[in-house]
């Protein structure tokens, strides 16, 4: 039987910068999310826990302090999670709420700036200056078009980016570094591919299959040039009941063209939809490959869109969500 196992690490952010290791939890959930600007973790320490060189009495650490997750099975350590405390309950047990590297941008107020025909690259550049981040655009040539600075934090700026341009931005671990990763698709870097069977390595699955054909919709995008010039691209179905509307200003016709063609082939997705739990291993996380079979129905390669881990004396488990089809097998059984 598989012993689990864990190594959460928590350093000081300023002060004595003293640094504590536990090698066990009561419980632990990770949500990650691509869709969401921020992936959480919230923990609970055991009861008898000894907080070595700290002087001052009391509980030592607080928020903004430094920490990281690793799991696995039998001594086999996995980052799992890496950010800052966000929140603590000092109640004994301990119970801690953290978040990745969105926590320093929710801190972070950007400089001024006002662009037109503005390369993405060199907004996300000047969003993150004095952040120490790097970052990783999954499309090197996105143009937003106009864009000037409107909101009191970096991670505003983002959800901003995000509910006018439709451009997902997240973290991810490359390695022990975070790396911000921004763009309108999943990228194709530093991602693993593993199998899921069922009756091998799925519990259990809630899956239902959607046929592109079943879908009729219809993009209508505009944009607005500083002459007031209209360009309009309309893509899709011409009896689509459902017509998705984008407004981009500053765009030239190849570039709101991109926008109209990937909001329609999101929204078209054919596949499964659906999430299912598997154990802890084998581990993986949003923009991995999964090739799936189903206890039912076709099966087929998918991107992860989200994974929630749990972890505690009840075992170690992950609940991954479906997202982009990479090839999908017509044969339905």
């Amino acid at each position: 039987m598989l012993r689990l196992c864990s190594r959460t690490t928590i350093t000081q952010a300023d002060g004595e910068k003293l640094s504590w290791e536990f090698d066990s939890l009561v419980s632990c959930t990770i949500q990650s999310d691509i869709s969401t600007l921020t992936d959480t973790c919230e923990l609970e320490l055991p009861k008898k826990i000894s907080w070595e060189g700290n002087k001052k009495g009391g509980l030592p650490i607080k928020r903004g302090d430094k920490i990281t997750v690793r799991l696995g099975y039998d001594d086999d350590l996995k980052l799992r999670f890496s950010g800052m405390i966000k929140n603590i309950e000092t109640k004994n047990p301990v119970k801690i709420k953290c978040e990745d590297g969105m926590y320093i941008l929710k801190q972070k107020k950007p400089e001024p700036l006002a662009l037109n025909a503005a390369p993405l690259s060199k907004v996300i550049e000047h969003l993150l200056k004095g952040t120490g981040f790097k970052f990783k655009l999954i499309d090197e040539t996105l143009n937003i078009g106009n864009y000037r600075v409107s909101k009191p934090t970096v991670s505003e700026e983002l959800q901003e980016l995000k509910e006018k341009y439709m451009l997902n931005a997240y973290f991810r671990n490359i390695g022990e570094e975070s790396i911000l990763y921004v763009g309108l698709t999943y990228p194709f870097d530093n991602r693993s591919k593993v199998k899921f069977l069922t009756g091998k390595n799925i519990i259990s699955e809630t899956f239902e299959y959607r046929d592109k054909s079943e879908v009729k919709a219809k993009v209508v995008a505009i944009s607005f040039d500083e002459k007031h010039v209209e360009t309009k691209v309309v893509l899709g179905d011409e009896d689509g009941n459902d017509i998705i509307q984008i407004r981009i200003d500053g765009l030239t016709d190849p570039q709101l063209r991109k926008y109209a063609q990937q909001s329609l082939d999101t929204y078209k997705e054919e596949g499964l939809k659906g999430s299912f739990e598997a154990f802890g291993e084998p581990l993986v996380n949003t923009c991995d490959m999964i090739e799936i079979q189903p206890a039912e129905g076709s099966g087929g390669t998918y991107l992860i869109k989200k994974n929630e881990v749990r972890f505690g004396i009840s075992g170690y488990r992950q609940k991954i969500e479906l997202g982009q089809p990479i090839n999908i097998n017509k044969t339905k059984a």
